[in-house]
């Protein structure tokens, strides 16, 4: 035959005193005092976590987001189409990226495009990060800003002016 419950006559004794049903009662309301206090920081915490990941999402899209810029109308229409376009951003992004700054590469890619084929490209290229994980996404003009000399970029700028 198994035994089951408090074997000891002292701590039965304790435990039917009215001191020990207090200690008892008292341990019982801290328990449930602490899982209600748990669960309130939990919330707290998540309502918190909510709050701030939208806040970030917000706060990504409106300072941090990358802003396409419109054909200009007052000038010719693009000599280029959208996929001759996204096709010059990518290999303009690949000369640059890495090692060495592909300027040849990139200035060759240029050669011949309008102002608003530029403007096709400078969209279809958006935003990138570079090869260092540290660095921010840059557009096209910021890419040039870092990659180039001062004297790369005069000779960009004769390819296509107003721009950078």
């Amino acid at each position: 035959m198994e035994k089951q419950g408090l074997h000891n006559p002292a701590i039965m004794a304790v435990a039917s005193s009215p001191q020990g049903q207090k200690a008892i009662a008292n341990t019982l309301d801290n328990a449930n005092a602490t899982v209600n206090a748990t669960a309130s920081i939990v919330k707290g915490v998540l309502k918190t976590g909510l709050f701030l990941g939208v806040g970030y999402f917000v706060y990504k899209k409106v300072f941090n987001g990358f802003s396409s810029l419109a054909e200009d109308r007052r000038e010719k229409p693009s000599n280029i189409s959208s996929g001759m376009a996204k096709n010059k951003a990518e290999a303009i992004f690949n000369a640059m990226y890495g090692l060495g700054s592909g300027f040849k590469s990139v200035k060759q890619n240029l050669m011949g495009v309008n102002h608003n084929g530029f403007i096709r490209i400078y969209n279809e290229f958006g935003q990138r990060k570079g090869i260092n994980p540290l660095s921010e996404k840059m557009t096209m003009i910021e890419w040039f800003a870092d990659q180039f000399t001062p004297s790369e970029l005069i000779e960009l700028r004769f390819l296509i002016p107003h721009f950078f």
